[in-house]
Order: structure tokens, then C-alpha cells, then sequence
């Protein structure tokens, strides 16, 4: 890819930076905590919608999702169907209500409504660490997943390999870091720092238009980008095949000798078929499934 994409990384890494910035000056002579942490709560339909679903579009969506299909077949592409309900009963059912709750409590965050719905700090508390805890999780596949399409990305820009290069020597005496590949190790670097300083300088307006850019992206590059890969690719039935060719299907031919005079069953999962051979041996052979 070469400069064409270092080029346009700058550009979008500018353009957030430029979002957070004007983010951070509206904040200035407006309530701090409300402007910072909910926006005001004056999201309008098409921002939240987009910003919804930026936000529901996570490593797994680019990443695990796709290599499960690439490895199971497209029939795995069913699962994702399941979600199209998620958005209906989280804002039908419980955005609502929350959003109520929240406005007559005056609460900013939703350990914030667990305290006062409750009138208790310590289930406050509680709910924090619970929040803390399980978002670690999905935060560390977020940013493993960034890093490894921003170096696929920048994979071939000689500035990037040169910048990775000088990294991993700093970091060879480093315990836990040695032995991480450094081109990794700098995207991880440049994706957190990033992430990092709009969301903490900006504050939500900054997410929330960040997210409206990035879903923008997402929908002009499938609208864009679908059939031209398609195209390009010489259709789906030529990328199921050579798919197929590059990660066959695991089948195979298990097959089990039972002793004429054996009385004793084996039972296992699966088509099987029993086959006569000489001297009244029968083997029982698992039928391949493809």
C-alpha cells in the first residue's frame, strides 16, 4: 500500500484530533460534568444512531467474526442476524427507562443510578468495580484487534518498519516487551495514545462525533467497497472456492474392528456403516462428512 496509506491514517488521525479539539471548546462555560460525560444529554437521532452503531461495531465485528466465517463457511454470517434485535431492546427496553431514571436523579454515569435508585454507595461501588472489571476484558481485545489492522495497514510503509525497527531495539531488555514483534507494539503504541488523548481531552462530545465520522466511513466503505470487491475478486462462488483450497474442510475416515465373537457395543456420534470383509471380520467405518 505504501504512502496512499500512511497518507490517508494521517488524514483520519487529524480529523479526530481536530473533532476532540472542538469538543474540548465546548466545553468551556457549560456544565462541566454533564457536557463532559453525557453531552448535555442533547444527542440528536442521527448522531446517536450512528454513534450506536460505532460503538457496537468492536474488534470482533473486523476481526473475530470475520476469521470465524473464514474458517466455518458463510453460514456463520447467520449469527450476526441475532443482533439486529440487541439495538430494540436495549434503547425500547431499558434506554428508556434508564434515561429516566437517570434525568430525575440528576446521575451521570450508571453506577451513578444503581446508587441512587438503591440509596446505597456501596452498591455504587460495586457496580463500578463490576464495570471496570468485565470492560477490561473487552477493551484488551479492542485494542489488540486495532493494532493488528493498523499494522496490516501500514504493512510495506518503509517509515512504519523503520519506526517499529528502532522500537524493538529500545525495548529488547524489557521485561515482558522483549519479545513482542515491534511492529505490533507500535501500533498498539500509537492506537491507545490516540484513543487515550481525544476521549479524555474531548470528552463524549468527542466520542460521540468521532463515532458519527466513523460510522460515515463504515457506511460509505461497504456501500463503496462491497461490490467492487466482489468484482475485483471474480465473484463469491471464486472466493468460496479458493477459499476452500486455501483451508480445506476437515473430514476423514475413523474406522473401528470388532471381533466377530465381540458382544460388547461402542457407540459414537455420527453416520456409520458396517462393511464385510474375509473371514467374517465386520469394521464399522464413520461415513466423512464434508
Amino acid at each position: 500500500m505504501g504512502g496512499p496509506a500512511l497518507t490517508s491514517f494521517v488524514i483520519y488521525i487529524g480529523g479526530v484530533l481536530a473533532l476532540a479539539w472542538l469538543a474540548n471548546r465546548l466545553l468551556s462555560g457549560r456544565n462541566f460534568l454533564s457536557e463532559y460525560f453525557l453531552g448535555g444529554r442533547s444527542l440528536g437521532v442521527w448522531a446517536f444512531a450512528l454513534t450506536f452503531a460505532a460503538t457496537s461495531a468492536s474488534g470482533g465485528s473486523f476481526t473475530g467474526f470475520p476469521s470465524k466465517i473464514y474458517s466455518h463457511g458463510w453460514i456463520l454470517a447467520l449469527w450476526i442476524g441475532s443482533y439486529m434485535v440487541v439495538p430494540i431492546c436495549m434503547m425500547g427496553l431499558l434506554g428508556k427507562r434508564l434515561n429516566q431514571v437517570a434525568r430525575i436523579s440528576g446521575a451521570i454515569t450508571v453506577p451513578d443510578v444503581f446508587r441512587d435508585r438503591f440509596n446505597s454507595t456501596a452498591f455504587g461501588l460495586l457496580a463500578t468495580a463490576l464495570i471496570v472489571f468485565f470492560m477490561s476484558f473487552n477493551l484488551v481485545a479492542q485494542f489488540k484487534a486495532g493494532s493488528l489492522i493498523l499494522k496490516t495497514l501500514l504493512d510495506g510503509v518503509e517509515l512504519f518498519q523503520s519506526s517499529a525497527l528502532r522500537l524493538g531495539i529500545s525495548v529488547t531488555d524489557w521485561p515482558l516487551l522483549g519479545g513482542v514483534d515491534p511492529q505490533y507494539l507500535l501500533c498498539l503504541l500509537v492506537f491507545g495514545v490516540v484513543v487515550v488523548l481525544y476521549t479524555t481531552y474531548g470528552g463524549f462530545h468527542a466520542v460521540v462525533w468521532t463515532d458519527v465520522l466513523q460510522g460515515v466511513v463504515m457506511v460509505i466503505g461497504v456501500v463503496v467497497l462491497l461490490p467492487l470487491t466482489l468484482h475485483q475478486a471474480g465473484g463469491l462462488q471464486r472466493v468460496t472456492e479458493e477459499m476452500a483450497q486455501m483451508t480445506p474442510p476437515r473430514s476423514g475416515v475413523v474406522e473401528l474392528t470388532v471381533a466377530p465373537d465381540e458382544q460388547e457395543r461402542v457407540v459414537a456420534g455420527g453416520k456409520w456403516a458396517w462393511i464385510e470383509g474375509e473371514g467374517g471380520q465386520r469394521t464399522l467405518v464413520r461415513l466423512a462428512e464434508s
